[in-house]
């Protein structure tokens, strides 16, 4: 195009860049569409992925009432934090009400690249059907399912992420009082923030640490449950490559 103005003269200039502009602005305007498009699709895949933990919590739990359904709490309170609306998640909850499908959670055993194991949760009412599902997509990625050993080599735990009050300076001499005192079981700094640490504590703990920590004044970033191996394993970035699967899975 840049040639084509330069081979037709000066004079006639203005007028195609008139035309390059309204271009270069229906071109802005396609790639907001886009931009817009492709976090649409996001946010509505991370909906989908909170919905589905939703009624995990509420079939694991035995009810939908989170005053009495810890898991349910959590659920709702971490899709809180990622700006579900509340209608969405209180018909999250109705939709897992009304369903009278015989779904169960069921996990899944995972042996990765240099023997590191991995567990998966899915919420199904075939387990065997689901298995098969998601067979192709572990042989793609060149690992296997294992056989009922990787459960028994991680702890699961309740894990808050948060940050002293910015008024203690001496934050090495009194995270472990702290953490004593609001029942957990550990503190170990943050592998990625400094001046954030992460609290272990029981499953069935979990809201009562997390609110004395805020009673002390700690920012609390994310409190959840987690599965904590007792042993790491570690992978080269080609690893890692093979181990990452684009977006979220749903079958």
């Amino acid at each position: 195009m840049l040639r084509l103005l330069i081979s037709n003269g000066v004079r006639i200039v203005p007028n195609n860049l008139t035309i390059i502009k309204r271009y270069a602005g229906h071109s802005k305007w396609a790639n907001i569409k886009h931009i817009k498009a492709a976090k649409d699709s996001q946010r509505s895949q991370l909906f989908m992925k909170l919905c589905q933990r939703i009624k995990v919590a509420i079939q694991e739990g035995g009810n939908a009432n989170p005053n009495s359904n810890l898991h349910l709490a959590q659920a709702i309170e971490v899709a809180r934090k990622q700006c579900m609306p509340i209608a969405s998640i209180n018909n999250c909850i109705k939709s897992a009400q009304a369903d009278k499908s015989k779904a169960q959670s069921t996990w899944y055993e995972i042996r990765g690249p240099s023997g590191c194991l991995i567990i998966a949760l899915a919420l199904t009412d075939n387990p065997k059907k689901t298995k098969d599902s998601i067979a192709p997509i572990l042989k793609k990625m060149k690992v296997a399912f294992s056989s009922n050993s990787a459960k028994h080599n991680f702890e699961h735990k309740g894990v808050i992420t948060a940050k002293p009050p910015a008024d203690i300076t001496n934050v090495e001499d009194v995270i472990i009082d702290h953490a004593i005192e609001c029942g957990a079981e550990e503190v170990n700094p943050n592998e990625i923030e400094e001046r954030v640490y992460n609290f272990t504590c029981d499953l069935n703990q979990l809201h009562i640490v997390k609110g004395k920590l805020e009673s002390l004044k700690y920012n609390v970033l994310s409190a959840d449950f987690e599965f904590i191996p007792k042993l790491k394993v570690a992978l080269d970035d080609n690893q890692i490559e093979q181990m990452t699967l684009e977006g979220n899975l749903y079958l």
